[in-house]
């Protein structure tokens, strides 16, 4: 008998912009988040096949498995620090979808902005947020 497995629920980063630099993004985060001690081997990334006369995929989102209880605070920290380095020297837009399909999108051009949307995924992250963009 051949069984489908069944879907590991996870929060997704998608990145907007280009595909190369949101296959950067998604990579960095990715490999931020698998850096942290709490939150080691979390994330992966979600591959798009590559296109016509292309080689290899690339990833157009981060995805972090099993965040759930005292894990949604070491992820939203470190999404934080991870975004405050990143948006010094560029603006950063992603969409983050919790697994009950509900998405906000979220935008930094500045370390401040960076702070503000730290404060915002944690809202969004709340077990009984009702937040949806």
């Amino acid at each position: 008998m051949n069984a489908t497995p069944t879907p590991v629920p996870a929060l997704t980063f998608e990145f907007s912009g280009p595909a190369d630099g949101s296959d950067e993004l998604a990579r960095s985060l990715a490999e931020w988040l698998n850096d942290d001690e709490e939150l080691s081997g979390s994330a992966r990334l979600r591959m798009v096949p590559p296109g016509p006369g292309e080689q290899g995929g690339l990833a157009d989102a981060a995805e972090v498995l099993g965040a759930v209880g005292p894990v949604l605070e070491a992820l939203a920290s470190g999404v934080g620090v991870w975004l405050v380095q990143r948006a010094r020297s560029r603006r950063i837009t992603m969409k983050v979808s919790r697994p009950d399909g509900a998405g906000l999108e979220l935008s930094a051009g500045s370390p401040e902005d960076a702070a503000s949307v730290e404060a915002q995924l944690r809202r969004f992250l709340e077990p009984d947020s009702g937040d949806q963009s």
